[in-house]
């Protein structure tokens, strides 16, 4: 099973300002339109929703496909999607916060915060989780905790999940510290950490909140959010995968869900948190990667630098792309019927994002992505 951002990875290794009309000497709505259309047509009716912002500004916003296939809605600017493993660049940012106002300590064993809760506690550190090097195997494929998940015999799309529940498959790391092997579970882990330090679950959901909306006011529960809400429900868009006879399997229904699917983001599943919009995500990346509103400059070096034992480049939940010629600064993620790309232009100050409700070994999101990261040439 393809759990959140992993194919993305190994690809890739409202109150909104409207966009600038096009002129003469401002073509960028045109191409940036033209793009999308011939990068997104291969996928045929697929939801997407994309952005691209600078320096807080909007300067090109676009959309197509259907949200819902049957009855038919199409995508809005407020239709809300899964981010899977982008999720993992928001919450890395939100650790080093943590670790920029004392709260944690990026190379103290997790001990120290969770006791003896996890396997590896002693050793493992929260530098390790950021970085994909502490060691834990893949929880997902575990025994003790697969069939929790479709298609196995104990699914249940609408019974929450809770962190004690996927516990025994947490097990002990392997060689932490000593090699790079991107795992959603260390997140997991890592969310249990932050949760613990902020006092609980509804405290971590503030204190993020809090967090967001001191780097723009925009930033709602409208946009970006890790809450299963009614409210959320009404505007999300549903999760598509082709079957084996060509049609589309809606993950909405397949399994009975009444809601929200569970599995699909919030806690406990840290390594896929958020939810939201394009223009969500955009705003996110805009203020820590070009404003500089989220995080000191050195904390941003610090997050950027690739970790030695990374081979691509990863930093502390964020990697480089090079697209059009340029390197970009983000993540992707992908998960049932879920696939998002998101990157920054640090040398321009350019964010592109690109949420699409429809996942196939072709990476939707990162396909048109790059089209976009491309067609945005000199804005």
């Amino acid at each position: 099973m393809i759990r959140y951002g992993v194919l993305a990875l190994v690809i890739a290794m409202t109150s909104v300002l409207a966009p600038p009309a096009a002129t003469a000497g401002n073509d960028l709505p045109r191409r940036m339109d033209a793009a999308l259309e011939r990068a997104a047509a291969r996928f045929g009716d697929a939801g997407v929703q994309a952005v691209a912002i600078r320096d807080g500004r909007v300067i090109w916003s676009g959309r197509r496909g259907a949200a819902i296939v049957e009855p038919r809605e199409p995508v809005t600017d407020r239709t809300m999607f899964v981010y899977a493993s982008l999720s993992k660049l928001l919450l890395a940012a939100f650790a080093l916060h943590q670790a920029e106002t004392g709260v944690i300590d990026l190379d103290r064993p997790i001990a120290g915060y969770v006791g003896d809760e996890v396997p590896g506690a002693r050793v493992v550190t929260i530098r390790m989780l950021l970085t994909h090097t502490s060691g834990y195997p893949d929880l997902y494929a575990d025994p003790a905790t697969a069939p929790l998940f479709p298609p196995g015999d104990r699914y249940d799309p609408n019974r929450p999940y809770t962190f004690e529940m996927l516990a025994p498959g947490i097990k002990e790391p392997v060689e932490p510290g000593r090699h790079f092997a991107y795992s959603n579970t260390g997140y997991i882990v890592l969310g249990r950490v932050l949760t613990e330090v902020s006092g609980g679950a509804q405290a971590f959901d503030n204190a993020y909140r809090r967090f967001l909306r001191r780097a723009d006011h925009r930033l709602g529960e409208d946009q970006v959010t890790l809450r299963r809400s009614r409210r959320a429900f009404d505007r999300f868009a549903h999760g598509y995968t082709p079957k084996d006879n060509g049609t589309l399997e809606d993950f909405f229904t397949a399994y009975g869900a009444t809601g929200i699917p569970t599995d699909l983001y919030g806690q406990p599943f840290a390594d896929g948190l958020f939810a939201g919009t394009a223009l969500g995500a955009g705003l996110t990346l805009d203020a820590l990667f070009a404003r500089g509103r989220m995080l000191r400059p050195a904390t941003v070096r610090q997050m950027i630098a690739p970790a030695p034992q990374s081979p691509g480049g990863y930093g502390m939940g964020t990697y480089p792309t090079v697209a059009g010629g340029r390197t970009w600064q983000g993540h992707g993620g992908a998960y049932i019927g879920f696939n998002s790309m998101a990157g920054t232009d640090l040398g321009r100050g350019v964010t592109v994002v690109v949420l699409v409700n429809q996942l196939t070994p072709d990476a939707p999101a990162e396909t048109i992505w790059r089209a976009l990261a491309e067609a945005s040439g000199h804005s």
